[in-house]
C-alpha cells in the first residue's frame, strides 16, 4: 500500500532515524524496510508498533485519518481502512475500523486469516496486550507454544510480548476482530 509506506517514510524522517537504525528497531533487515517504504511490501502490525514505538508515535498515527468528531468513530463495513489491500507477503488482511478517533488508545482490526498454506510460518511479538476474538471460521492459535483451536464467539486476551500467531484451520478463510492495546509510554516525572 503506497500511503502507508509513504507515511512511514515520512515518519522515520521526522524522527531523524536512518533507514538502517529504523530497519534494527523493528528487527528487519535493511532492504526489506525499504521495500516497505517503497509500496512494494506491506509490514505485519508487529512491524508497524515497533516502528512506532522507536519514532515515537502511536501506531494509529500511523493510520491515523481523523473524523469530524474526537469524540467519536463510526466506520461502516463499506469504509474499512484496508492496512494491506492486497494481503501481506502471509496473506493476513488488516482493515482498520477504529481509525477515525484521533486520540484512540487502542488499535481495533478485521483481520482475515488465509487457508492454511506453504508460505512460512511467522510468529509475532510486540509489547502491550492483545484482544482475539473469532467472527467467522475456525483458527489455530499459537501462544507461547501452545496450540488452541478457536471458532466464532471464542476470544483470546494476552500479553503481546509473548510468540503468538493464528491461521484459519482448514480450507476457508476465518475472521477476528483484533484488538491492540499498545503498552502505555512512561510519564515524565512532574517539573517542580
Amino acid at each position: 500500500m503506497d500511503d502507508l509506506g509513504t507515511t512511514l517514510r515520512r515518519i522515520r524522517t521526522e524522527a531523524g532515524r536512518s533507514l538502517a537504525e529504523a530497519a534494527e528497531l523493528a528487527e528487519v533487515t535493511k532492504g526489506y524496510l525499504s521495500k516497505v517504504e517503497q509500496g512494494k511490501a506491506v509490514p505485519s502490525i508487529a512491524i508497524i508498533q515497533r516502528l512506532a514505538a522507536g519514532y515515537g508515535v502511536r501506531p494509529g498515527d500511523i493510520f491515523n485519518e481523523a473524523g469530524d468528531n474526537a469524540h467519536f468513530s463510526l466506520v461502516r463495513a463499506n469504509d474499512r481502512r484496508a492496512i494491506n489491500r492486497d494481503g501481506s507477503e502471509l496473506g493476513y488482511v488488516f482493515e482498520s475500523v477504529g481509525y477515525r478517533l484521533p486520540d484512540r488508545l487502542a488499535e481495533v482490526f478485521v483481520l482475515t486469516l488465509p487457508p492454511v498454506d506453504d508460505r512460512p510460518k511467522q510468529f509475532y511479538r510486540h509489547k502491550g496486550q492483545e484482544i482475539f476474538f473469532m467472527l467467522e471460521g475456525f483458527c489455530r492459535f499459537f501462544y507461547g507454544g501452545a496450540e488452541h483451536v478457536i471458532g466464532p464467539g471464542d476470544c483470546v486476551y494476552f500479553d503481546a510480548a509473548i510468540d503468538h500467531r493464528g491461521e484459519a484451520a482448514g480450507e476457508e478463510p476465518a475472521k477476528a476482530l483484533v484488538v491492540i492495546l499498545p503498552q502505555p509510554q512512561p510519564q515524565p516525572p512532574p517539573a517542580g
